[in-house]
């Protein structure tokens, strides 16, 4: 999913993770194995003094699938447009290998 990034995660509530080599960083806050992760999450372009930002990825079944919601909030004032980011460098590199497999 970080295509041309190294990513470390491990699938335990409480665990940290990084991706991006270490650009972005976070914590996992809450697991709902197939339904629901909540993170924690900042990039280097965060101040030190700002607070991290919260993902919520939400999986859905649909008929030909799985639905993914991400809902990125509390984002410090000033930060890029994180929106484009997720676009172009997770979704857009999700369809290209789900649709290769």
């Amino acid at each position: 999913m970080t295509e041309g990034g190294a990513a470390v995660i491990d699938a335990a509530l409480g665990t940290t993770f990084s991706a991006w080599d270490g650009y972005i960083s976070g914590q996992n806050l809450e697991l709902e194995p197939g339904k629901r992760i909540v993170q924690s999450w900042r990039t280097g372009d965060f101040q030190e003094k700002d607070k991290d930002s919260s993902v919520e990825i939400l999986l859905t079944s649909v008929s030909k699938g799985t639905k993914l919601t991400l809902i990125h909030t509390e984002i410090p004032a000033g930060q890029p447009d994180y929106e484009e980011g997720w676009e172009d460098f997770y979704f857009k590199p999700m369809r290209k290998y789900f649709t290769t497999v």
